[in-house]
């Protein structure tokens, strides 16, 4: 399965609606395994972003489902990148 790297911005609805961050992240978990994916880990962080999320899918339109629904809400915004274990990219740069 394919990773991908979110790292969030939280907005302004976003701050206003902190107490249902706890159900909303939960309930992208489901949304992520419904669809045959799986959200690896999730943090809060200090710093330019808010939020880092590295998601496990099948493919980069189950990965986009899963962000932009999450997105859709109004409370974070998402820059994401496509990664590959460093195994693999060593593999990949082997003359």
């Amino acid at each position: 399965m394919a990773v991908f790297v979110a790292l969030g911005t939280i907005t302004d609805d976003g701050i206003k609606n902190l107490e249902a961050m706890g159900a909303r992240h939960k309930r992208a978990l489901e949304r992520a395994e419904q669809r045959g994916g799986k959200i690896l880990g999730s943090y809060a962080l200090l710093g330019q972003y808010d939020y880092l999320v590295i998601l496990e899918a099948p493919d980069i339109k189950t990965a986009m489902y899963v962000l932009t629904r999450e997105a859709h809400g109004g409370n974070v915004r998402y820059q994401t990148m496509a990664a590959i274990p460093m195994a693999e990219f060593a593999e990949l740069v082997q003359d």
